[in-house]
């Protein structure tokens, strides 16, 4: 059997999907980002089997690391996986919206086409870490805040466009002796309002579908559902949507050979570094993966003769010539 492998690398997760030749979900795991290389390969090494490999394609903030090192015959923005695994599964979606750990999206489509689009990665107050960095100061398990919160049972406002104001206001709140399940309500609220100030000028049109892992909170739905009038789906494999769409993605290019280096990654030592090229007006800053000593690739050149420096020169960082 013929599979296809899908990577969604941010900068807090680690998303791996493995799909078939008829685009259905063989299998899935999703992992904190404890470090790209040791992470990825934790992913690979629990849904490696026997099956044949056909392809892999690899999205998120870390994609373009991650292709080297896997070796992947796809490299696709968040924006594009997210809407090809959304109308893999709701081909009549209006408004997709993702809520990720440092970053957010808001899609918008149209008959299967996608529309507009924007990000959030200025603001921490529209992402995940924010809730999680609220949860922690409360001593309260993030998994367990939607729980939480929606045993609410009076309304408090806070500030939705600064995530330091938030934070402060949590503290006063606090401190004047607000509950808990108040406070978190509250805040799931805050961090929605903050999120939908990316559709100034965008008209927002069910269905909604909202995935990512944030969308496993009940809370944060509730308040989306407040906000949009309107119910708002949660897929199933809600956190996972980025890496089954780039499975999807990859298995539709149909490589005709794929350049994935296969199971021999789980079993090498790998080792990145940041190096600056030297003899580059640039200056490009590189960041070079080795294979025990081996020259294995890098990225970062942005005069594009930065790359396929041999390890054996004592110069190679001045091996570029711009």
């Amino acid at each position: 059997m013929k599979t296809y492998i899908g990577l969604d690398v941010g900068s807090v997760s680690v998303k791996v999907a493995k799909i078939d030749e008829n685009e259905n979900l063989v299998s899935s795991i999703y992992l904190r980002n404890c470090g790209l290389i040791e992470t990825v390969k934790k992913g690979l090494g629990i849904i490696y089997d026997d099956s044949e490999v056909a392809g892999v394609g690899v999205t998120g903030s870390g994609r373009k690391f991650v292709g080297m090192f896997v070796g992947a015959d796809l490299v696709k923005t968040e924006i594009l996986a997210h809407t090809v695994g959304t109308l893999h599964y709701y081909p009549d979606v209006r408004t997709l919206m993702d809520i990720g750990g440092e970053d957010s999206k808001l899609m918008t489509l149209n008959k299967g086409v996608l529309e507009s689009f924007e990000l959030n990665s200025i603001c921490s107050a529209g992402t995940g870490s924010f809730l999680e960095s609220i949860a922690g100061r409360m001593g309260i398990r993030i998994e367990d805040v939607g729980d939480i919160a929606l045993q609410s049972a009076q309304r408090l406002e806070f500030p939705s466009k600064c995530g330091v104001f938030t934070q402060s206001a949590v503290v006063s709140k606090k401190n004047s002796g607000a509950s808990k399940e108040d406070i978190l309500m509250g805040v799931c609220r805050s961090l929605v309002a903050n999120y939908l100030t990316m559709a100034k000028g965008i008209r927002l049109e069910p269905p909604y579908v909202f995935q990512g892992a944030t969308a496993k909170n009940r809370a944060i739905v509730s308040a989306f559902e407040e906000e949009l009038d309107h119910q708002v789906t949660v897929p199933e494999y809600c956190d996972v949507m980025g890496a089954i769409g780039v499975g999807i993605m990859v298995k539709r290019e149909n490589p005709s050979q794929t350049n994935f280096k296969g199971d021999c990654l789980l079993d090498k030592e790998y080792d990145s570094r940041t190096e600056i090229a030297n003899g580059c007006e640039n200056h490009c800053e590189l960041t070079v993966l080795y294979e025990g000593d081996k020259y294995v690739g890098c990225i970062g050149n942005k005069c594009g003769k930065c790359s396929g420096m041999p390890v054996s020169d004592t110069d190679r960082l001045e091996a570029c010539h711009c």
